[in-house]
Protein backbone atom coordinates (compact mmCIF):
# COMPACT_ATOMS: atom_id res chain seq x y z
CA UNK A 1 0.00 0.00 0.00
CA UNK A 2 3.03 2.33 0.85
CA UNK A 3 3.99 1.73 -2.61
CA UNK A 4 1.10 2.39 -4.07
CA UNK A 5 0.53 5.92 -2.54
CA UNK A 6 4.55 6.81 -3.47
CA UNK A 7 3.90 5.97 -6.85
CA UNK A 8 0.41 7.86 -6.97
CA UNK A 9 2.27 11.01 -5.76
CA UNK A 10 5.50 10.65 -7.68
CA UNK A 11 3.01 10.76 -10.55
CA UNK A 12 1.44 14.12 -9.69
CA UNK A 13 4.47 15.65 -9.09
CA UNK A 14 5.60 15.15 -12.32
CA UNK A 15 5.17 18.79 -14.86
CA UNK A 16 3.17 18.77 -17.88
CA UNK A 17 5.33 18.13 -21.15
CA UNK A 18 5.09 21.20 -23.11
CA UNK A 19 5.80 21.96 -26.52
CA UNK A 20 9.61 23.40 -26.97
CA UNK A 21 9.72 27.35 -27.40
CA UNK A 22 10.09 28.61 -31.00
CA UNK A 23 13.52 29.90 -31.84
CA UNK A 24 12.33 31.45 -34.97
CA UNK A 25 9.82 33.53 -35.72
CA UNK A 26 7.27 32.59 -39.25
CA UNK A 27 8.88 33.14 -42.18
CA UNK A 28 5.22 34.07 -43.49
CA UNK A 29 3.34 35.24 -40.66
CA UNK A 30 -0.68 34.64 -40.51
CA UNK A 31 -3.00 37.88 -40.72
CA UNK A 32 -4.67 37.67 -36.94
CA UNK A 33 -7.34 40.24 -38.42
CA UNK A 34 -11.00 39.16 -38.05
CA UNK A 35 -12.30 37.56 -41.28
CA UNK A 36 -14.86 40.01 -42.71
CA UNK A 37 -17.99 39.81 -44.33
CA UNK A 38 -18.02 38.87 -47.92
CA UNK A 39 -19.72 42.56 -48.72
CA UNK A 40 -16.87 44.73 -47.31
CA UNK A 41 -14.26 41.71 -47.73
CA UNK A 42 -13.03 43.14 -51.20
CA UNK A 43 -12.35 46.34 -50.12
CA UNK A 44 -11.23 46.32 -46.01
CA UNK A 45 -10.19 43.04 -46.55
CA UNK A 46 -7.30 43.90 -49.00
CA UNK A 47 -4.24 42.61 -47.53
CA UNK A 48 -0.20 43.04 -48.71
CA UNK A 49 3.08 42.10 -47.02
CA UNK A 50 4.92 44.57 -44.90
CA UNK A 51 7.90 44.09 -47.05
CA UNK A 52 6.16 45.20 -49.64
CA UNK A 53 4.75 48.28 -48.54
CA UNK A 54 8.19 49.22 -47.58
CA UNK A 55 9.48 49.45 -50.93
CA UNK A 56 6.47 50.97 -52.46
CA UNK A 57 6.69 53.75 -49.60
CA UNK A 58 10.40 54.20 -50.61
CA UNK A 59 9.86 54.08 -54.44
CA UNK A 60 6.81 55.64 -55.03
CA UNK A 61 7.38 58.99 -52.41
CA UNK A 62 11.13 59.18 -53.91
CA UNK A 63 10.04 59.66 -57.38
CA UNK A 64 7.68 62.43 -56.21
CA UNK A 65 10.20 63.84 -54.79
CA UNK A 66 12.46 63.65 -56.93
CA UNK A 67 9.81 65.01 -59.69
CA UNK A 68 9.02 67.90 -57.38
CA UNK A 69 12.49 69.46 -57.67
CA UNK A 70 12.49 69.25 -61.34
CA UNK A 71 9.46 71.01 -61.50
CA UNK A 72 11.39 74.20 -60.07
CA UNK A 73 12.67 75.39 -63.60
CA UNK A 74 8.63 76.13 -64.32
CA UNK A 75 8.35 78.77 -61.14
CA UNK A 76 8.78 81.34 -62.71
CA UNK A 77 6.05 81.42 -65.51
CA UNK A 78 3.25 81.00 -62.36
CA UNK A 79 2.02 84.82 -61.71
CA UNK A 80 4.11 86.69 -64.44
CA UNK A 81 2.03 89.42 -65.28
CA UNK A 82 -0.27 89.17 -62.31
CA UNK A 83 -2.16 86.54 -64.43
CA UNK A 84 -3.75 83.07 -63.98
CA UNK A 85 -6.03 80.96 -64.78
CA UNK A 86 -7.34 78.38 -62.06
CA UNK A 87 -8.98 75.24 -62.54
CA UNK A 88 -11.64 76.42 -60.81
CA UNK A 89 -13.14 79.75 -61.19
CA UNK A 90 -12.69 80.69 -57.50
CA UNK A 91 -9.21 80.03 -57.40
CA UNK A 92 -7.91 82.25 -59.92
CA UNK A 93 -7.02 84.87 -57.70
CA UNK A 94 -5.19 82.12 -55.21
CA UNK A 95 -2.79 81.03 -57.45
CA UNK A 96 0.83 80.82 -56.96
CA UNK A 97 3.49 82.81 -57.67
CA UNK A 98 6.92 82.13 -58.67
CA UNK A 99 8.37 82.26 -54.87
CA UNK A 100 5.31 80.41 -53.72
CA UNK A 101 5.64 77.63 -56.26
CA UNK A 102 9.48 77.46 -55.48
CA UNK A 103 9.46 77.47 -51.99
CA UNK A 104 6.32 75.18 -52.36
CA UNK A 105 7.91 72.29 -54.42
CA UNK A 106 10.83 72.71 -52.39
CA UNK A 107 9.17 71.65 -48.82
CA UNK A 108 6.88 69.10 -51.14
CA UNK A 109 10.01 67.31 -52.00
CA UNK A 110 11.50 67.63 -48.11
CA UNK A 111 7.86 66.29 -47.22
CA UNK A 112 7.94 63.50 -49.51
CA UNK A 113 11.68 62.34 -48.49
CA UNK A 114 10.86 62.37 -44.80
CA UNK A 115 7.87 59.90 -45.40
CA UNK A 116 9.63 58.08 -47.60
CA UNK A 117 12.09 56.76 -44.48
CA UNK A 118 8.42 56.32 -42.94
CA UNK A 119 8.74 59.20 -40.42
CA UNK A 120 5.94 61.13 -39.26
CA UNK A 121 3.53 60.09 -42.53
CA UNK A 122 0.32 60.98 -40.69
CA UNK A 123 1.68 64.77 -40.86
CA UNK A 124 4.13 65.08 -44.00
CA UNK A 125 1.62 63.26 -46.58
CA UNK A 126 -1.45 65.88 -45.90
CA UNK A 127 0.94 68.84 -45.90
CA UNK A 128 2.46 67.66 -49.57
CA UNK A 129 -0.99 66.75 -50.89
CA UNK A 130 -2.60 70.07 -49.80
CA UNK A 131 0.56 72.01 -51.41
CA UNK A 132 0.84 69.30 -54.66
CA UNK A 133 -3.03 69.98 -55.27
CA UNK A 134 -3.03 74.07 -54.40
CA UNK A 135 -0.09 74.64 -57.02
CA UNK A 136 -1.94 72.25 -59.60
CA UNK A 137 -5.53 72.71 -59.21
CA UNK A 138 -4.71 77.08 -58.73
CA UNK A 139 -3.16 77.16 -61.99
CA UNK A 140 -3.52 75.80 -65.60
CA UNK A 141 -0.27 75.95 -66.36
CA UNK A 142 1.10 72.65 -66.23
CA UNK A 143 -1.78 71.15 -65.25
CA UNK A 144 -1.84 67.47 -67.30
CA UNK A 145 -3.97 64.93 -66.60
CA UNK A 146 -1.48 62.80 -64.87
CA UNK A 147 -1.21 65.59 -61.88
CA UNK A 148 -5.17 64.76 -60.99
CA UNK A 149 -3.85 60.97 -61.38
CA UNK A 150 -0.98 62.30 -58.80
CA UNK A 151 -2.89 64.59 -56.67
CA UNK A 152 -5.54 61.44 -56.20
CA UNK A 153 -2.68 58.65 -55.24
CA UNK A 154 -1.39 61.58 -53.02
CA UNK A 155 -5.01 61.71 -50.85
CA UNK A 156 -5.46 57.90 -50.47
CA UNK A 157 -1.27 57.39 -49.47
CA UNK A 158 -2.83 59.71 -46.58
CA UNK A 159 -4.76 57.20 -45.42
CA UNK A 160 -2.39 54.18 -45.74
CA UNK A 161 -0.94 52.60 -42.60
CA UNK A 162 2.86 53.17 -44.11
CA UNK A 163 3.97 52.90 -40.29
CA UNK A 164 3.62 49.21 -39.19
CA UNK A 165 4.35 48.74 -35.45
CA UNK A 166 7.91 48.28 -34.20
CA UNK A 167 7.59 44.00 -33.98
CA UNK A 168 6.08 43.48 -37.47
CA UNK A 169 7.96 41.03 -39.69
CA UNK A 170 8.62 41.25 -43.21
CA UNK A 171 5.69 39.21 -44.31
CA UNK A 172 3.55 40.49 -41.42
CA UNK A 173 0.19 41.55 -43.60
CA UNK A 174 -1.47 44.85 -43.56
CA UNK A 175 -4.81 45.64 -44.56
CA UNK A 176 -5.61 48.85 -46.69
CA UNK A 177 -8.55 49.82 -47.96
CA UNK A 178 -6.53 53.07 -49.43
CA UNK A 179 -4.36 50.42 -51.67
CA UNK A 180 -7.35 48.59 -53.14
CA UNK A 181 -8.80 51.82 -54.07
CA UNK A 182 -5.41 52.82 -55.83
CA UNK A 183 -5.08 50.08 -58.03
CA UNK A 184 -9.44 50.60 -58.63
CA UNK A 185 -8.53 54.01 -59.98
CA UNK A 186 -5.15 52.62 -62.25
CA UNK A 187 -7.89 50.61 -63.76
CA UNK A 188 -9.77 53.23 -64.65
CA UNK A 189 -7.14 54.95 -66.33
CA UNK A 190 -6.18 52.26 -68.08
CA UNK A 191 -9.95 51.98 -69.18
CA UNK A 192 -10.52 55.60 -70.48
CA UNK A 193 -7.38 55.72 -72.20
CA UNK A 194 -7.99 52.45 -74.67
CA UNK A 195 -11.88 54.39 -74.67
CA UNK A 196 -10.01 57.60 -76.04
CA UNK A 197 -7.83 56.11 -78.76
CA UNK A 198 -11.11 54.63 -80.23
CA UNK A 199 -10.88 56.48 -83.37
CA UNK A 200 -10.18 56.16 -86.63
CA UNK A 201 -7.12 58.44 -86.81
CA UNK A 202 -5.31 56.10 -83.73
CA UNK A 203 -6.84 53.00 -85.11
CA UNK A 204 -5.09 53.37 -88.54
CA UNK A 205 -1.76 53.90 -86.47
CA UNK A 206 -1.67 57.70 -87.97
CA UNK A 207 -1.14 59.19 -84.78
CA UNK A 208 1.23 56.67 -83.22
CA UNK A 209 3.39 57.08 -86.60
CA UNK A 210 3.27 60.73 -86.10
CA UNK A 211 4.47 60.73 -82.51
CA UNK A 212 6.86 58.11 -82.99
CA UNK A 213 9.84 59.24 -85.39
CA UNK A 214 12.73 57.89 -83.55
CA UNK A 215 14.74 54.43 -83.43
CA UNK A 216 11.51 52.71 -81.66
CA UNK A 217 9.07 54.16 -84.48
CA UNK A 218 11.74 52.97 -87.74
CA UNK A 219 11.46 49.52 -85.63
CA UNK A 220 8.28 48.92 -85.44
CA UNK A 221 7.32 50.46 -89.25
CA UNK A 222 9.95 47.90 -90.18
CA UNK A 223 8.00 44.93 -88.56
CA UNK A 224 4.58 44.77 -87.53
CA UNK A 225 3.56 48.02 -88.80
CA UNK A 226 1.91 50.83 -86.91
CA UNK A 227 -1.68 49.92 -86.77
CA UNK A 228 -1.25 46.43 -85.23
CA UNK A 229 0.93 48.33 -82.74
CA UNK A 230 -1.90 50.63 -81.89
CA UNK A 231 -4.45 48.35 -81.43
CA UNK A 232 -2.08 46.45 -79.66
CA UNK A 233 -2.09 49.09 -77.10
CA UNK A 234 -5.40 49.35 -76.92
CA UNK A 235 -6.29 45.78 -76.41
CA UNK A 236 -2.86 45.78 -73.50
CA UNK A 237 -4.82 48.26 -71.64
CA UNK A 238 -8.03 46.94 -71.60
CA UNK A 239 -6.27 44.17 -70.30
CA UNK A 240 -4.53 45.71 -67.69
CA UNK A 241 -7.64 47.25 -66.76
CA UNK A 242 -9.38 43.99 -66.04
CA UNK A 243 -6.53 42.66 -64.44
CA UNK A 244 -4.51 45.19 -62.05
CA UNK A 245 -6.96 45.71 -58.99
CA UNK A 246 -7.15 41.71 -58.56
CA UNK A 247 -4.43 39.87 -56.77
CA UNK A 248 -5.17 36.32 -58.57
CA UNK A 249 -4.89 38.35 -62.07
CA UNK A 250 -1.02 40.22 -61.21
CA UNK A 251 0.90 37.35 -62.66
CA UNK A 252 -0.43 38.93 -65.88
CA UNK A 253 -0.86 42.63 -65.10
CA UNK A 254 2.53 42.98 -63.85
CA UNK A 255 4.59 41.88 -66.91
CA UNK A 256 1.90 43.66 -69.24
CA UNK A 257 2.07 46.87 -67.59
CA UNK A 258 6.39 47.26 -67.13
CA UNK A 259 6.71 46.25 -70.70
CA UNK A 260 3.93 49.26 -71.60
CA UNK A 261 5.28 51.82 -69.35
CA UNK A 262 9.19 50.61 -70.36
CA UNK A 263 7.72 51.06 -74.29
CA UNK A 264 6.52 54.99 -73.29
CA UNK A 265 10.02 55.68 -71.85
CA UNK A 266 11.61 53.79 -74.83
CA UNK A 267 9.76 56.47 -77.25
CA UNK A 268 10.55 59.57 -74.98
CA UNK A 269 6.91 60.57 -75.09
CA UNK A 270 6.54 60.63 -71.31
CA UNK A 271 5.31 63.77 -69.77
CA UNK A 272 8.31 64.68 -66.37
CA UNK A 273 8.57 61.20 -64.90
CA UNK A 274 5.11 60.04 -64.92
CA UNK A 275 6.25 56.55 -66.68
CA UNK A 276 8.57 56.23 -63.98
CA UNK A 277 6.10 56.56 -61.74
CA UNK A 278 4.06 54.13 -63.45
CA UNK A 279 6.51 51.53 -63.14
CA UNK A 280 6.41 52.74 -59.42
CA UNK A 281 2.86 51.58 -58.67
CA UNK A 282 3.54 48.51 -59.99
CA UNK A 283 5.44 47.45 -57.30
CA UNK A 284 1.72 47.08 -55.54
CA UNK A 285 1.01 44.50 -58.25
CA UNK A 286 4.38 42.66 -57.88
CA UNK A 287 3.80 39.37 -56.18
CA UNK A 288 4.38 39.34 -52.30
CA UNK A 289 6.79 36.25 -52.42
CA UNK A 290 9.01 38.11 -54.61
CA UNK A 291 9.89 41.09 -51.97
CA UNK A 292 9.64 38.53 -49.31
CA UNK A 293 12.59 36.85 -51.09
CA UNK A 294 14.66 39.86 -51.31
CA UNK A 295 13.89 41.03 -47.37
CA UNK A 296 14.84 37.49 -46.34
CA UNK A 297 18.37 37.94 -48.43
CA UNK A 298 19.16 41.73 -47.11
CA UNK A 299 20.22 42.86 -43.49
CA UNK A 300 17.63 45.03 -41.98
CA UNK A 301 18.88 48.57 -41.15
CA UNK A 302 16.61 48.71 -37.81
CA UNK A 303 19.18 47.49 -35.31
CA UNK A 304 21.72 49.95 -36.79
CA UNK A 305 19.68 52.55 -36.48
CA UNK A 306 18.53 52.14 -32.84
CA UNK A 307 22.29 51.52 -31.60
CA UNK A 308 23.17 55.13 -33.13
CA UNK A 309 23.71 58.15 -30.76
CA UNK A 310 22.27 61.06 -31.26
CA UNK A 311 25.23 63.00 -31.79
CA UNK A 312 25.04 61.53 -35.47
CA UNK A 313 21.35 62.88 -35.62
CA UNK A 314 22.80 66.63 -34.62
CA UNK A 315 25.72 65.96 -37.12
CA UNK A 316 22.99 65.28 -39.80
CA UNK A 317 21.37 68.30 -39.12
CA UNK A 318 24.88 70.55 -39.34
CA UNK A 319 25.75 69.16 -42.87
CA UNK A 320 22.67 69.43 -43.78
CA UNK A 321 22.90 73.48 -43.75
CA UNK A 322 26.51 73.30 -45.55
CA UNK A 323 24.37 71.28 -48.07
CA UNK A 324 21.67 73.61 -48.50
CA UNK A 325 24.02 76.47 -48.62
CA UNK A 326 25.96 74.72 -51.65
CA UNK A 327 22.12 74.31 -53.17
CA UNK A 328 21.97 76.78 -56.14
CA UNK A 329 18.03 76.60 -56.23
CA UNK A 330 16.13 79.77 -55.08
CA UNK A 331 15.21 79.85 -51.63
CA UNK A 332 17.11 76.67 -51.01
CA UNK A 333 18.53 77.86 -47.83
CA UNK A 334 15.49 79.73 -46.13
CA UNK A 335 13.55 76.16 -46.48
CA UNK A 336 16.09 74.21 -45.01
CA UNK A 337 16.33 76.38 -41.94
CA UNK A 338 12.75 76.20 -41.34
CA UNK A 339 12.74 72.44 -42.17
CA UNK A 340 14.94 71.79 -39.22
CA UNK A 341 11.98 71.90 -37.35
CA UNK A 342 10.76 68.33 -38.11
CA UNK A 343 13.93 66.41 -37.17
CA UNK A 344 13.84 68.63 -34.31
CA UNK A 345 10.59 68.02 -33.46
CA UNK A 346 10.71 64.08 -34.15
CA UNK A 347 13.69 64.26 -32.12
CA UNK A 348 11.98 65.56 -28.97
CA UNK A 349 9.53 63.30 -28.80
CA UNK A 350 11.57 60.19 -29.33
CA UNK A 351 13.42 61.52 -26.44
CA UNK A 352 9.82 62.23 -24.21
CA UNK A 353 9.17 58.88 -24.81
CA UNK A 354 12.53 57.53 -23.92
CA UNK A 355 12.72 55.63 -26.96
CA UNK A 356 16.03 54.35 -28.84
CA UNK A 357 17.97 57.28 -30.63
CA UNK A 358 16.83 56.84 -34.40
CA UNK A 359 19.31 57.60 -36.98
CA UNK A 360 16.86 58.23 -39.63
CA UNK A 361 15.43 61.39 -37.98
CA UNK A 362 18.98 63.09 -39.07
CA UNK A 363 19.52 60.83 -42.28
CA UNK A 364 16.07 61.53 -43.58
CA UNK A 365 16.48 65.50 -43.26
CA UNK A 366 19.81 65.20 -44.79
CA UNK A 367 18.80 62.90 -47.75
CA UNK A 368 16.02 65.44 -48.24
CA UNK A 369 18.37 68.22 -48.54
CA UNK A 370 20.78 66.04 -50.81
CA UNK A 371 18.31 65.36 -53.07
CA UNK A 372 18.05 69.61 -54.01
CA UNK A 373 22.22 69.49 -54.40
CA UNK A 374 21.98 66.26 -56.66
CA UNK A 375 19.09 67.60 -58.71
CA UNK A 376 20.66 71.13 -59.30
CA UNK A 377 24.24 69.75 -59.70
CA UNK A 378 23.27 67.02 -62.50
CA UNK A 379 20.24 68.63 -64.13
CA UNK A 380 19.97 72.12 -65.82
CA UNK A 381 17.01 72.90 -63.19
CA UNK A 382 18.40 76.33 -62.02
CA UNK A 383 19.55 77.49 -65.03
CA UNK A 384 16.80 76.50 -66.51
CA UNK A 385 15.24 78.47 -63.95
CA UNK A 386 16.84 81.94 -64.69
CA UNK A 387 16.16 81.75 -68.05
CA UNK A 388 12.97 81.22 -67.80
CA UNK A 389 12.66 84.10 -65.72
CA UNK A 390 14.95 85.99 -67.59
CA UNK A 391 12.42 85.29 -70.58
CA UNK A 392 9.37 86.16 -69.15
CA UNK A 393 10.52 89.49 -67.73
CA UNK A 394 12.53 90.79 -70.89
CA UNK A 395 8.98 90.08 -72.42
CA UNK A 396 7.09 91.88 -69.84
CA UNK A 397 9.16 94.37 -70.36
CA UNK A 398 8.46 95.05 -74.26
CA UNK A 399 4.29 94.95 -73.76
CA UNK A 400 4.59 97.37 -70.15
CA UNK A 401 6.38 100.56 -70.90
CA UNK A 402 4.99 102.03 -67.31
CA UNK A 403 7.18 99.18 -65.53
CA UNK A 404 9.75 98.59 -68.24
CA UNK A 405 12.71 99.93 -66.13
CA UNK A 406 11.71 97.05 -63.30
CA UNK A 407 11.01 94.50 -65.51
CA UNK A 408 14.37 95.07 -67.35
CA UNK A 409 16.14 94.87 -64.15
CA UNK A 410 14.80 92.33 -62.83
CA UNK A 411 15.51 90.33 -66.36
CA UNK A 412 19.22 91.26 -65.99
CA UNK A 413 19.46 90.04 -62.45
CA UNK A 414 17.87 86.57 -63.74
CA UNK A 415 20.11 86.30 -66.61
CA UNK A 416 23.60 87.44 -64.76
CA UNK A 417 22.27 84.35 -62.07
CA UNK A 418 22.16 82.60 -65.00
CA UNK A 419 25.57 83.04 -66.34
CA UNK A 420 26.94 82.41 -62.71
CA UNK A 421 25.79 79.39 -63.28
CA UNK A 422 26.00 78.59 -66.14
CA UNK A 423 29.15 80.63 -67.59
CA UNK A 424 29.89 77.73 -70.33
CA UNK A 425 26.28 78.42 -72.02
CA UNK A 426 26.54 80.52 -74.88
CA UNK A 427 22.92 81.15 -74.37
CA UNK A 428 23.42 83.09 -71.42
CA UNK A 429 25.96 85.37 -72.77
CA UNK A 430 24.01 85.96 -75.73
CA UNK A 431 20.88 86.84 -73.54
CA UNK A 432 22.53 88.98 -70.98
CA UNK A 433 24.38 90.52 -73.38
CA UNK A 434 21.45 91.42 -76.11
CA UNK A 435 19.44 92.93 -72.45
CA UNK A 436 22.53 95.54 -72.54
CA UNK A 437 22.57 96.68 -75.30
CA UNK A 438 18.62 97.47 -75.41
CA UNK A 439 19.79 99.21 -72.21
CA UNK A 440 22.10 101.28 -73.57
CA UNK A 441 25.25 99.52 -72.43
CA UNK A 442 26.55 98.69 -75.41
CA UNK A 443 30.29 98.30 -74.70
CA UNK A 444 29.54 95.44 -71.95
CA UNK A 445 26.93 94.04 -74.15
CA UNK A 446 29.09 93.58 -76.71
CA UNK A 447 31.48 91.95 -74.53
CA UNK A 448 28.77 89.50 -73.42
CA UNK A 449 28.08 88.59 -77.27
CA UNK A 450 31.86 87.92 -77.80
CA UNK A 451 31.89 85.45 -74.69
CA UNK A 452 28.38 83.66 -76.44
CA UNK A 453 30.86 83.65 -79.90
CA UNK A 454 33.78 81.83 -78.63
CA UNK A 455 31.36 79.39 -77.06
CA UNK A 456 29.44 78.95 -79.84
CA UNK A 457 32.01 79.64 -83.09
CA UNK A 458 28.90 77.61 -84.92
CA UNK A 459 26.38 79.72 -84.22
CA UNK A 460 24.51 82.94 -85.84
CA UNK A 461 23.06 84.54 -83.46
CA UNK A 462 25.44 86.17 -81.49
CA UNK A 463 27.53 87.48 -84.58
CA UNK A 464 24.12 88.81 -85.91
CA UNK A 465 23.31 90.53 -82.51
CA UNK A 466 26.85 92.27 -82.65
CA UNK A 467 26.38 93.39 -86.38
CA UNK A 468 22.86 95.21 -85.39
CA UNK A 469 24.54 96.89 -82.37
CA UNK A 470 27.62 98.26 -84.70
CA UNK A 471 25.24 99.57 -87.14
CA UNK A 472 23.32 100.95 -84.58
CA UNK A 473 26.30 102.72 -83.31
CA UNK A 474 27.14 104.09 -87.49
CA UNK A 475 30.35 101.42 -87.16
CA UNK A 476 28.78 100.04 -90.62
CA UNK A 477 32.11 98.36 -91.96
CA UNK A 478 32.34 96.60 -89.37
CA UNK A 479 28.64 95.51 -88.83
CA UNK A 480 29.40 94.16 -92.38
CA UNK A 481 32.07 92.30 -91.23
CA UNK A 482 29.98 90.79 -88.29
CA UNK A 483 27.21 89.92 -90.40
CA UNK A 484 29.33 88.07 -92.51
CA UNK A 485 30.95 86.22 -89.71
CA UNK A 486 27.40 85.08 -89.07
CA UNK A 487 26.90 83.64 -92.68
CA UNK A 488 30.17 82.15 -92.23
CA UNK A 489 29.50 80.30 -88.79
CA UNK A 490 25.99 79.32 -90.22
CA UNK A 491 25.58 79.14 -93.86
CA UNK A 492 22.04 77.89 -93.56
CA UNK A 493 20.76 80.88 -90.80
CA UNK A 494 18.62 82.84 -93.15
CA UNK A 495 18.22 85.76 -90.49
CA UNK A 496 22.05 86.18 -90.88
CA UNK A 497 21.74 86.31 -94.84
CA UNK A 498 18.61 89.06 -94.89
CA UNK A 499 21.02 90.80 -92.45
CA UNK A 500 23.86 90.60 -94.61
CA UNK A 501 21.80 91.74 -97.67
CA UNK A 502 20.35 94.54 -95.45
CA UNK A 503 23.49 95.45 -94.01
CA UNK A 504 25.55 95.67 -97.82
CA UNK A 505 22.96 97.94 -99.34
CA UNK A 506 23.65 100.20 -96.41
CA UNK A 507 19.46 101.37 -97.40
CA UNK A 508 17.24 100.08 -94.89
CA UNK A 509 18.11 99.60 -91.45
CA UNK A 510 18.88 96.36 -89.61
CA UNK A 511 15.79 94.43 -88.45
CA UNK A 512 15.49 93.78 -85.15
CA UNK A 513 16.91 90.17 -83.67
CA UNK A 514 14.02 87.65 -83.81
CA UNK A 515 12.74 86.38 -80.11
CA UNK A 516 13.42 82.93 -79.37
CA UNK A 517 12.39 80.82 -76.06
CA UNK A 518 15.89 81.54 -74.69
Amino acid sequence: MAKKKRGKQHARKQPRRTAPPATHAPKHAPSHAKPLPPSTSFWFGFEISSAKLAVARVVVFGLLALDAVLQVRHAPRYGASDFNVAQLPWLDALGPGRVAYTICQLAIAYLLVVAAFGLATRIALPIATALYAWLYFGSQLDSYQHHYLVALVLLLACFVPWQPPPEAAPATPVRSWALRLVLVQLAIVYLWAAISKLDRAWLDGRTLASQLTGTVGKLIGSTVGFKVAAISIIVVELALAATIWSKRTWRVAAPLGIALHLGIIATGLEIGLFAYLMLGLYVLVIPDRIWLWIADRMPSPRAWLDRTSWRLVGACLVVSIVVAWLVRLPFALPVALVALVVPLELANRARRRRSAPRAAIGIAHLAAILLWLVVDRTTSVAADYYKYWGGSQRRLAAGNPARKLAHEDEAERAYRRWVAIAPGDAAAHFQLGRLLIQRGRGDDGIGELHQAQSLDPHGARAFAEEARALAAQGRMPEAVAKAKDAVFAEPSNQDARALLDQLSKSQVPASPAPDDPD
